[in-house]
């Protein structure tokens, strides 16, 4: 078991740095070791703030190094809309920001130390939305606790953990109300099991609006986020998409539903 780990380890190393570089590598790593709280990464023209000792790193690698968000689907159609639900410190907002740079990006997160992160990330950003929010299916205020694995999994639907705060609930309506929308392009999804009831109520008048969702399903921590989510876009023509944890799901019109996986 040790040795799996291990190995696990060594591979996600050498593959970081094959994708990276080893010079970009060892600044990295070097920063890292030096930064008494937090240190700065330089990517792609910006620089990208990270909490030592958090789960922000990892999430840097899924999102910006190994493009977990990376779809081909919507190339050649105008992005104009993007809702990013459960979007942590902002990379995944700056991520979708800097691949649809003409795009609005609604970033909403309930925890408030990863909210305040996420503002100084998009820090410079036109058109990026920041709300210290959860998302739910009517408005409330919810419990956000802390199971145990790392600051990018906090979550508000009741589990055994430490409860870390409180935080308001907004519906997707509420967004479409706020920012007067008439479509949304990109609804990506990440909000550790809240998504069950999400698909579950109150979906029927916002779903329609939606062309394109990258979705991680939690049933480990929820039991039932898959069937319910499957359940809700149904009656819609779709084809799936599906690259590491997350499930894309880009609805199309008067043809087969087609299951691709890469």
């Amino acid at each position: 078991m040790k040795r799996d780990k291990l190995n696990k380890k060594v591979y996600a190393i050498l593959r970081f740095i094959s994708r990276i570089g080893i010079m970009k590598s060892l600044i990295i790593c070097m920063a890292m070791t030096t930064a008494d709280a937090e240190y700065e990464v330089k990517w792609k023209g910006r620089k990208v703030h990270i909490r030592k000792g958090s789960s922000d790193f990892k999430v840097f690698q899924q999102v910006m190094v190994f493009d977990q968000y990376s779809y081909s689907g919507l190339n050649g159609d105008p992005v104009e809309t993007i809702i990013d639900l459960g979007a942590n410190v902002g990379l995944s907002a700056i991520y979708f920001k800097t691949k649809y740079p003409n795009a609005q990006v609604i970033a909403v997160e309930p925890e408030k130390h990863n909210y305040d992160q996420l503002v100084k990330n998009i820090s410079g950003f036109s058109n990026v939305y920041p709300l210290n929010n959860a998302i739910w299916y009517e408005n409330k205020e919810q419990e956000i606790y802390d199971g145990g694995r790392g600051e990018y999994a906090f979550r508000i639907v009741e589990a055994t953990g430490e409860k870390v705060g409180t935080t308001t609930c907004i519906t997707i309506n509420d967004l479409v109300k706020k920012y007067n929308l008439k479509r949304i392009d990109i609804l990506k999804v990440d909000i550790e099991g809240a998504e069950k009831e999400l698909f579950m109520y109150n979906y029927q008048s916002w779903l329609p609006m939606v062309r394109c969702i990258m979705v991680e399903l939690h049933d480990g921590d929820h039991p039932g986020c898959t069937s319910a989510f499957f359940r809700a876009i149904a009656d819609r023509e779709f084809t799936m998409f599906c690259k590491g944890e997350n499930v894309t799901i880009s609805f199309i019109e008067n043809k087969s539903s087609v299951a691709q996986y890469g």
